[in-house]
């Protein structure tokens, strides 16, 4: 497993969501959005915009780290801190 399957799955859990009702706020198949989350596929940059926007989480931490590992406020404060930065 990498950072982003298993980052996508503790993210879904976290808000009592199915892969279903996740993958249609994305516009994509249940099945398309479980490989994701197995690992078996990567999201094209579209469709990691679209999740980085989802779960309310930058796409380089989904993809770099365990957000398990960090507190609730620290994403929201980085979060934040890169719409800050977007403008």
């Amino acid at each position: 497993m990498s950072f982003l399957s298993d980052n996508l799955r503790y993210l879904r859990a976290k808000q009592n969501c199915s892969q279903l009702k996740v993958a249609n706020e994305l516009v994509i198949s249940r099945g398309r959005y479980a490989k994701y989350e197995d690992g078996m596929a990567e999201p094209p940059l579209a469709i990691m915009q679209r999740i980085s926007n989802y779960f309310k989480i930058s796409i380089d931490l989904l993809i770099s780290i365990d957000v398990r590992d960090l507190a609730k406020d620290a994403v929201k404060e980085f979060w934040s801190y890169q719409q800050l930065i977007k403008g």
